[in-house]
């Protein structure tokens, strides 16, 4: 039976980032195609993960680095899938019981033997080619995302966010830690979220933004460098309105810190 050459192709592109890695018990490497417009997905559980713009071509390039206090190095594994809608996942897995899948890394590792028996910090570095999307996770770690042109969202629980782009939706929130997000030229409706629990947030935006601007804190102070058209009650520890025409709505919130909506430059 002749297989159609474009389901060759197909074969051969999922298969790739299943083999274009190299791991020395220290470093593991991937790098493969990720198309314009789809997410390299990066996921850890400690440590950092930073992303800046590079890589050759279309191919976004991964170096995980185990930094071991204690304990064994090959407790922690990689592995890296494509998703059906092109996406790439990249997971940091700690211990046999965990996989990745399409959401991510999923499973348990005994708290108890983390403790007791183990140190294990891995640091993940990628280089991101103009036009692919970025989601970086991480639990116990920071994140940096530096100059990238296309949409990021950044999660961590405990550890701060810096994201920079020079266009793109963007989302980066936190439990522990500040958010530091400077945005490029950004077109859309999409709204966008900047948030943390513990620590402050600060949004560095265009001056010909146009948006609908939401900054509230719980125990901390407001500051915006922009006039807004406020609309509603004032209060001293929440301020919305519009900026500029207004449009997309922008979401600047902490609990416990300041937030802040500055000029880019400033």
């Amino acid at each position: 039976m002749r297989v159609p050459f474009t389901s060759l192709a197909l074969a051969a592109l999922i298969a790739s980032p299943l083999v274009a890695q190299t791991d020395d018990g220290r470093t593991f490497r991937w790098s493969g195609p990720v198309a314009v417009d789809r997410f390299i997905r990066l996921y850890n559980m400690n440590g950092d993960v930073r992303v800046e713009r590079g890589g050759s071509g279309t191919a976004v390039e991964v170096i995980a680095e185990r930094r071991v206090e204690r304990g064994d190095p090959k407790t922690v594994s990689f592995a890296v899938r494509m998703r059906n809608d092109g996406d790439v996942v990249v997971c940091a897995l700690w211990g046999s019981d965990m996989q990745c899948t399409d959401d991510g890394a999923r499973g348990t590792y005994s708290s108890g033997r983390w403790r007791n028996n183990e140190s294990i910090n891995v640091v993940i570095r990628v280089r991101v080619p103009d036009g692919v999307k970025t989601l970086a996770h991480s639990t116990n770690g920071n994140i940096s995302i530096e100059g990238v042109t296309a949409e990021v969202n950044a999660l961590t629980t405990n550890g701060n966010v810096n994201v920079s782009t020079s266009s793109g939706l963007v989302n980066a929130s936190t439990t522990n830690g500040s958010v530091t997000a400077t945005l490029g030229a950004n077109s859309g409706a999409d709204p966008m979220r900047f948030s943390t629990t513990n620590g402050s947030v600060t949004v560095f935006a265009p001056l010909e933004l146009n948006a609908n601007v939401e900054l509230d804190t719980t125990n901390g102070d407001v500051v915006s460098d922009f006039p807004i058209t406020v609309s509603g009650r004032m209060r001293s520890n929440q301020l919305r309105g519009t900026l500029g025409a207004g449009g997309r709505r922008i979401v600047v919130q902490s609990t416990n810190g300041d937030v802040s909506l500055k000029k880019r430059g400033s």
